[in-house]
C-alpha cells in the first residue's frame, strides 16, 4: 500500500489482526458482527465499496467479512447479542 491507508481499510485491518487467529469463517463472521454493530453506515458503505471495486489493498479475510454485509441489512436481535468485538 502506497500513500496513507485509508481510515475505513485502517480500521479493517485492524479488526483482522483481532480475529485472524479464529478458524477462517469464524474470524470472518466476527468482523462482520463487528463492523455491522459498531461502523457507521457510511463506513459499511465504503467497505463495500472498495470490495465491489476489487481494490487489492484489502485483506482477504476482511473481504470475506464484507460479503455476509448487505447495505442497511442489519438484524437488530445479532446486534444486541453479545460478539468478540
Amino acid at each position: 500500500m502506497s500513500g496513507s491507508v485509508p481510515p475505513v481499510v485502517r480500521l479493517g485491518l485492524d479488526l483482522v489482526r483481532n480475529f485472524e487467529s479464529l478458524p477462517g469463517e469464524k474470524a470472518a463472521e466476527e468482523i462482520a458482527t463487528h463492523i455491522k454493530k459498531f461502523w457507521e453506515p457510511r463506513m459499511r458503505h465504503e467497505l463495500l465499496a472498495r470490495v465491489r471495486r476489487g481494490e487489492t489493498d484489502l485483506h482477504p479475510l476482511l473481504v470475506r467479512a464484507a460479503e455476509d454485509l448487505v447495505d442497511g441489512d442489519i438484524d437488530r436481535a445479532e446486534v444486541r447479542e453479545p460478539s468478540g468485538g
